[in-house]
């Protein structure tokens, strides 16, 4: 979710090319799951260095294709610490897929 200091970034020209860029190197594939020998398809790139209001326009940080990385939307949320490996409601857990299903 980007934040009102990096909105216009994420609208930008520049950051379409370089997420283009960055998932095209990557084969669309998320790189975290590949590490572990997981196929999943990337849906977003990630900020290695966060971006900030101080860096937003820096393109060594903001474009820079080494501080880029695809990622699904588990691991991302995961480097953000949205969601915590195995943390779930009680009742529920996650399916091979990573899907959140309920415990029979």
């Amino acid at each position: 979710m980007a934040k009102d200091f990096s909105r216009a970034f994420y609208h930008s020209a520049e950051w379409a090319q370089a997420r283009d860029a960055a998932l095209t190197r990557d084969a669309h594939l998320c790189q975290h799951c590949l590490k572990r020998g997981d196929i999943t398809p990337a849906v977003m790139v990630h900020h290695i260095k966060e971006l900030s209001p101080s860096n937003v326009d820096d393109p060594d940080i903001a474009t820079n294709p080494d501080n880029l990385v695809s990622l699904c939307d588990r691991c991302h949320k995961q480097v953000h610490g949205w969601i915590r490996q195995g943390a779930t409601r009680q009742g529920f857990g996650f399916d091979s897929d990573g899907n959140l299903v309920p415990l029979d």
